[in-house]
């Protein structure tokens, strides 16, 4: 098999397991069943805007360049 099947095949399991442990901890009436997914997820938002807040104040903008005219180009062709 492929590793990237390998990786998907694995990747769907561990869906499935962690949704039957959700299911399970429901079923017993867990706090923790539900807190624990809302509180990764929350954590997950807050990471996914900390890296796009980081990015925007890291990322260096270039001036654009002065786009070449035919007057400009014929001009620069003289000197």
């Amino acid at each position: 098999m492929e590793k990237s099947r390998t990786v998907g095949v694995v990747i769907c399991l561990g869906t499935v397991l962690v949704g039957v442990a959700f299911i399970w901890g429901i079923a017993l009436r867990n706090y923790w069943a539900v807190a624990i997914p809302v509180a990764i997820g929350f954590l997950a938002v807050l990471a996914l805007s900390f890296w796009i807040g980081w990015t925007l104040a890291v990322t260096e903008i270039e001036a654009p360049k002065p786009e070449l005219t035919e007057e400009s180009a014929s001009l620069e062709a003289k000197d």
